[in-house]
């Protein structure tokens, strides 16, 4: 029988992705995005770009540690966090002055 493993899945490798993530790897990606779009404060990201192309390559582990990273950057006041299925992440006046 052969199971499926989605840590070593090639599509990983075709998007540039990291095999394994630690918290401090999401939160740059997290921040990076932000820096990617010219974030401002009050910007949000695109739940798109969330729930279309980031969380979906997350496995279990990593899952829980983006849910650990998010609320790292909130609490020191880089992010607002809007909770439910699919986070609404806002960028803060400090977060924008962090990515400029």
């Amino acid at each position: 029988m052969v199971v499926h493993d989605p840590c070593l899945s090639i599509d990983r490798f075709s998007k540039g992705m990291p095999m394994s993530r630690d918290i401090k790897t999401i939160k740059k990606e997290i921040l990076d995005q932000f820096r990617a779009m010219d974030g401002e404060a009050k910007d949000k990201l695109p739940k798109g770009w969330l729930e279309d192309e980031y969380l979906p390559v997350l496995d279990f582990f990593e899952r829980q540690d983006f849910e650990k990273a998010v609320r790292q950057l909130a609490a020191k006041g880089f992010l607002k966090l809007q909770k439910g299925p699919i986070p609404v992440l806002e960028l803060t006046e400090k977060g924008a002055n962090l990515i400029h």
